[in-house]
């Protein structure tokens, strides 16, 4: 711990985003080596390998195996407050919603990933991580990160029947709302999930969510660039907001 009072990894982790959301570092720019961050932060490498894997997990950077670590881009701040219910979108569209449940657990204390949100270090969070499909094709990779204190029963819930976006709406409550959009070349695993070639773009949408200030959850959802569109429109006099909307590949 620093004079600060924030880890050092930390702090490196910040001024790397501060240097992204200045353009500083614009996108594409290949980031210094784990060598050279660690002399220029004072650091060992072990710290600036923690900060450089965080914000490749939020999805800020991207690791290219032999060539290094590249700068995605930065982000963008969107307006829209509700999501609509996969399976709910898929129906109005005349699909089958299908899902895949690839995790489905409580995230040990020394988990890298406890930092997707910022609760006790004492308190269970859980991770899902589920792949939705609509008839048959990866619209969708999910990973959502849940305040247990928020939904205890979260962890027990068959998400191949039940949504978690429809379990949390009816289990917690929500009184604001960050999203983040970014377009993002996914990794190795995340492309063979969805079923796409290293060449297609996907988007990312990073959504936290909040009680009176306490984390309730925090979701990342990716999508194919060519079965998603996201539309979001408001009237400043009403502040009326329309969802986002999804559609699969061909429609």
């Amino acid at each position: 711990m620093t004079q600060t009072g924030h880890p050092l990894y930390e702090q490196i982790k910040n001024a790397i985003d501060r240097r992204i959301e200045a353009t500083e570092w614009p996108a594409d720019f290949q980031v210094p080596t784990e060598a050279e961050l660690a002399e220029e932060f004072g650091a060992s490498r072990l710290t600036v390998r923690r900060a450089l894997r965080e914000l490749q997990a939020e999805g800020v950077l991207i690791r290219i195996q032999g060539r290094g670590t590249f700068v995605v881009g930065p982000r963008m701040q969107c307006a829209v407050f509700n999501l609509p219910d996969m399976s709910e979108e898929i129906a109005q569209t005349g699909g089958a919603h299908s899902c895949r449940v690839l995790q489905l657990s409580v995230l040990p204390r020394d988990s890298t990933l406890r930092h997707m949100l910022q609760v006790g270090a004492e308190e269970p969070i859980f991770h899902s991580r589920l792949l939705h499909l609509e008839d048959g094709t990866p619209i969708q990779l999910e990973d959502r990160f849940v305040n247990a204190a928020e939904a205890p029963h979260y962890i027990e819930q068959d998400f191949t029947k039940i949504t978690p976006q429809a379990y949390l709406m009816r289990e917690t409550t929500v009184t604001s709302v960050d999203n983040t959009i970014r377009a993002i070349r996914a990794d190795d695993e995340a492309r063979q999930l969805l079923q796409i070639d290293a060449s297609q773009p996907c988007l990312l949408l990073d959504r936290a969510t909040w009680r009176d200030g306490i984390p309730v959850t925090r979701s990342r959802f990716l999508y194919p660039g060519d079965r998603y569109r996201l539309r979001s429109s408001h009237e400043a006099r009403v502040n009326r907001i329309v969802t986002p909307t999804t559609t699969t590949k061909g429609r």
